[in-house]
């Protein structure tokens, strides 16, 4: 055996090589060593750039190059990385041994493959330049262990090919051979459908009237400008068509998509027909949807929850999953994100996402499903704080929209109930944009619409759980308004804890906080009667949970109105609602006070006005929300400081002032007048009003302007569009904070041409070109220069590309 055919075996994680006499092949070593020191100090080599380069007057050895950095070792002491040009422009001219390390790259991608299919220490793969790679393992099967010999090539275009005992395929035909690709697929739509049915099951306990009638409503979603869409509005299987078309193309990072929608807008719904729909497909290898649900089982990280998820198909595992992942086979939909990982509290959520990340490598696709848009700002966020993540995945985001009013029209017709907005307050009429409170609503108005509606939601709730709550004579042990108070304490202990469960103890515990006394052993008993398996704690403990979040998030308004106006407030600084809780609160605070919650309101400015930092805290987007609701839309000069909030309307009349805030989506009606002061906005909406409406210098805190004749970014030519455009140069300041606000708002890796860092065809990138090619390199080597930027290879078709990472967050002035 040779040395090379030693070093690819052992390389490449097959066993030591049998009768090696390891002294004998060190002595080689050494000898091949000491000849080369020996050629190079003879004086014979004119150059020795770039496969060698000499570190402190030593010798050393090229090991590893990417664009950014080539590493070379010497006789004695740790590795260098290099990072000059000429050496780096050298090694991509000469690319040394390219088809070798494409072979030896899809060998390692085949190892870490079986991972998820062999018996432990089974796989022995080897690697010789010019022949097909030869792979021998033990297959796991549910009747045992299977010897198997595989072999493998790459094409003309390095296409990645599997030799079966048929013909030549593609290399994911092999895997989805391993594991039994049809059964598989009938396994996992048999849980599905499990998991339909208990949706069902959920919402025809609340509604059982209505829901056995419900007419199928197609769902519509935005998509962020991005490969999956241009920004514009589609159905939710348009969406998720797309998804499955992009799922085996290779872009060089995984693919987040992030569905975000306020708690009953229909995201489960949405997924499990996704899944279902895939599942069903008969083509052989097209892409199918593992659904996981992040409720009903014991975990607490993605690791866990997939490995019992998978457990019931006796088939895959994490790591297999991961692998059909990386080749396009399937997508990975995480339904409740925001749930496992608790996104209430502004943890860092790729504490759960980083080991999932890494194991794709920058391939396949991810689905995960959050409780409105403020999980995926989140999300996005940590990304933005964490630029040295090993594979940073490039997220996108649907947003699943409210019902427009034909959507509502063509529900209630069919259940033949009459809707008469304008006989509803304000607030109503915006939950009936939420599937699940126009399924309310019709059951409401079936019932005769007595009583307050959001109160009727309420009591069809606890009527349910009442009936689990009744003495040894059959009395119930608790009224209508003591249950709903503890539900209330438990609401807050929820969003408090960022959990979706709490334990048997803390139920008593809410239970005695909100009756203001200790509860009887009676009361005690029967209160278990509540509580079902945990999927937080151990197996024999019992835990409780809302039915639907949605209801959980009506008695956490209802507990901020029947809180004292100190304690509601110190609520919402600490807890960060949505925007349906928003909408919640007013309603409620309307019947019991009388009137807007404009004194909660303004208690709650002067607690985030205290603060000292205020960017991204859960009160000020709580304050976001309700001024929002309250003040978006009224007349008359408005003033508000430090909110966060994803979407704001402004209309009715009058000068508005947003002071330190931070807007994703703001829009401006007709009679409004902007101040902005020292805020973010990402995008402004002046296509109802004019450029006239924006006063002092707030263009300038404007990253895109939309005008009813296009869509605005960058300064330049926001300043052209209103026309501020004069003849003075561009300054220095103003380039460098365009280039670094235009990073951040990416979102995602952004991949450019090594060459010249170009955008490489890639139209997200356009806004490159602002300033000209020239700014643009010169702000990047700047960056480069200051250690800011570093380049890193990117394995990609095409002109070698180069995936720029920051190294610390940008300060945009």
């Amino acid at each position: 055996m040779s040395v090379r055919q030693v070093r690819n075996q052992v390389f490449h994680g097959g066993p030591d090589p049998k009768d090696i006499d390891l002294d004998a092949l060190q002595q080689v070593v050494l000898a091949n060593a000491e000849r080369i020191v020996a050629i190079y100090e003879h004086g014979h080599v004119a150059r020795l750039e770039p496969f060698f380069i000499t570190i402190g007057g030593e010798l050393a050895a090229l090991v590893d190059y990417s664009v950014g950095s080539a590493t070379y070792w010497p006789r004695s002491g740790p590795a260098t990385d290099v990072a000059r040009p000429e050496i780096l422009d050298e090694l991509q001219k000469r690319a040394p041994q390219s088809g070798d390390r494409l072979l030896e790259s899809f060998a390692q991608d085949i190892q870490r493959d079986l991972r998820g299919f062999a018996e432990r220490d089974s796989i022995d793969i080897l690697v010789v330049p010019s022949r097909p790679i030869v792979v021998r393992w033990d297959l796991r099967t549910s009747d045992g262990t299977t010897t198997r010999i595989d072999r493998f090539e790459l094409d003309v275009d390095h296409a990645r090919i599997w030799q079966s005992e048929s013909g030549r395929k593609p290399y994911k035909a092999f895997l989805a051979d391993i594991c039994n690709w049809k059964l598989l697929k009938e396994r996992l739509l048999e849980e599905l459908e499990e998991q339909v049915e208990l949706e069902s099951k959920i919402s025809e306990e609340l509604f059982p009237d209505i829901k056995r009638n419900v007419p199928n409503v197609p769902a519509h979603v935005r998509v962020a400008d991005s490969s999956f869409g241009s920004g514009g509005d589609i159905t939710i299987a348009q969406a998720c068509e797309r998804i499955i078309a992009r799922a085996g193309v290779y872009s060089s990072c995984t693919n987040l998509i992030i569905l975000t929608g306020e708690a009953g807008s229909g995201k489960t719904h949405s997924l499990l027909q996704f899944a279902r729909e895939s599942l069903s497909q008969s083509g052989d290898l097209d892409p199918i949807a593992i659904y996981i649900s992040s409720s009903g089982v014991s975990a607490n990280s993605l690791d866990t929850l997939l490995d019992a998820r998978m457990a019931r198909t006796r088939i895959l595992d994490k790591s297999s999953v991961l692998a059909l992942c990386r080749a396009g086979l399937a997508i990975l939909v995480i339904d409740g994100f925001d749930e496992l990982l608790g996104f209430r509290t502004y943890d860092n959520p790729l504490s759960g996402l980083r080991p999932i990340l890494d194991a794709l490598r920058g391939k396949g696709t991810i689905l995960l499903s959050a409780r409105s848009s403020y999980s995926e700002a989140r999300l996005r966020r940590n990304l933005d704080l964490h630029p040295t993540l090993n594979w940073p995945p490039y997220p996108v985001t649907l947003e699943l929209l409210p019902w427009r009013r034909e959507q509502l029209q063509r529900l209630t017709s069919q259940l033949s109930v009459e809707v008469a907005e304008q006989e509803m307050p304000l607030e109503i009429r915006q939950l009936l944009t939420t599937p699940f409170f126009c399924l309310a609503f019709a059951a409401w108005a079936r019932a005769g619409r007595n009583g307050d509606f959001l109160q009727f939601v309420v009591e069809i709730y606890l009527q349910r759980e009442r009936r689990k709550l009744v003495g040894q004579k059959g009395e119930p042990i608790f009224d209508s308004d003591q249950l709903a108070d503890i539900f209330s304490e438990v609401a807050e202990m929820i969003a408090r804890n960022a959990v979706p469960e709490i334990s048997e103890e803390d139920l008593e515990l809410a239970a005695s906080q909100a009756l203001n006394c200790a509860l009887n052993r009676e009361e005690k008993r029967r209160l278990i009667a509540l509580c079902g398996m945990s999927a937080e704690w151990a197996e024999e403990e019992l835990s409780f949970r809302f039915t639907h979040l949605a209801i959980a998030e009506q008695f956490l308004a209802r507990q901020v109105v029947r809180l004292p106006l100190n304690q509601a407030v110190s609520l919402l600084f600490t807890v960060a609602i949505s925007s349906l809780c928003a909408t919640l609160i007013v309603s409620m605070w309307r019947v019991k006070h009388g009137g807007l919650p404009t004194e909660l309101i303004a208690a709650l400015q002067e607690k985030v006005n205290a603060t000292e930092t205020y960017d991204g805290i859960p009160g000020a987007i709580s304050l976001g929300e309700l001024w929002a609701k309250v003040y978006g839309i009224a007349d008359g000069p408005r003033t508000v400081r430090r909110i966060t909030v994803d979407d704001l309307e402004l209309g009715g009349s009058g000068r508005v002032v947003l002071d330190e805030a931070r807007i994703k989506n703001l829009t401006l009606g007709p009679g409004v007048e902007l101040l902005l002061k020292s805020s973010t906005v990402a995008r402004l909406d002046l296509s109802k009003s004019s450029g006239a409406a924006l006063l002092g210098d707030s263009y300038k805190q404007i990253h895109e302007l939309l005008t009813q004749s296009e869509l605005a970014t960058g300064q330049p030519r926001i300043k052209h569009v209103l026309g501020l455009t004069d003849d003075t140069a561009d300054s220095a300041i103003e380039i460098d904070n365009y280039f670094k606000s235009n990073i951040v708002l990416a979102g995602g890796p952004i991949i450019v041409s090594a060459r010249d860092y170009a955008p490489d065809g890639d139209g997200r990138l356009n806004w490159v070109l602002e300033y000209g090619i020239d700014a643009w390199q010169s702000f990047i080597n700047r960056m480069r220069e200051e250690g800011k930027i570093t380049l890193e290879k990117v394995s990609a078709s095409g002109r070698p590309k180069v995936r720029l990472r920051r190294t610390e967050k940008f300060d945009v002035r």
